[in-house]
C-alpha cells in the first residue's frame, strides 16, 4: 500500500514546489468561441512571440508576457480544417528573453476579435486567420525584418490559391 502512496504524495509535493516557486496552474479554456477570443488577446498582449509550431494534434505557442514564459498549446478541430476548439495557456516559469522572431504578429492581432483558425501546412508554417477574414502565415526560421506582416499575409494569400 505503501509503495502506491509513496509516489502520489511525491508528486503532489512535486506540484506544489512547482506552484509554490511562482509557476501558475494552467489555464484550459474548452468552449470554441472563447479559446478563439482568448488566443486573440493573449497573443495581442504577448511582450513577444517567439514560436508558432504543430505538434500532435496542437499548434503551440511560445510567448513571453510580462516577465513570464508562456506556451500556448491550441486545439483544432482536424489539421486541415484548424478551426480552434481549445486552448491551454501553460506559465513555464521566468522568461528568459531571446528572439522574438514573430513580433509583428501581436501588433497585427491587437485589433482582431478572434484567432478563428491556425492550420499547419506540410513544411510546418502555419496560417492565423481571424474572426475579420485576416490571414497570415509564420513560417519557421523567417526573422522579422522587412514587412513580416505584408509578406505574412502575402503567403497566407498565396497558399489558400495553391492548393
Amino acid at each position: 500500500m505503501m509503495a502506491v502512496i509513496l509516489p502520489l504524495f511525491s508528486a503532489a509535493l512535486s506540484l506544489g514546489a512547482a506552484l509554490g516557486a511562482g509557476v501558475e496552474a494552467p489555464v484550459v479554456v474548452t468552449a470554441p468561441r472563447t479559446a478563439q477570443v482568448q488566443l486573440a488577446v493573449t497573443l495581442s498582449e504577448a511582450d513577444a512571440i517567439h514560436s508558432v509550431h504543430a505538434r500532435a494534434g496542437s499548434v503551440v505557442f511560445a510567448i513571453e508576457r510580462e516577465g513570464r514564459a508562456t506556451e500556448i498549446a491550441v486545439r483544432t478541430k482536424s489539421a486541415r480544417d484548424g478551426a480552434v476548439t481549445a486552448l491551454t495557456i501553460t506559465d513555464l516559469g521566468p522568461a528568459l528573453g531571446g528572439a522574438n522572431s514573430l513580433a509583428w504578429l501581436g501588433a497585427e492581432l491587437a485589433d482582431a476579435t478572434a484567432v478563428t483558425a491556425v492550420t499547419p501546412d506540410e513544411d510546418g508554417a502555419v496560417t492565423i486567420t481571424t474572426s475579420d477574414g485576416r490571414a497570415y502565415m509564420a513560417i519557421p526560421g523567417r526573422g522579422s525584418g522587412g514587412n513580416a506582416a505584408v509578406e505574412a499575409r502575402w503567403a497566407a494569400a498565396w497558399s489558400s490559391t495553391d492548393g
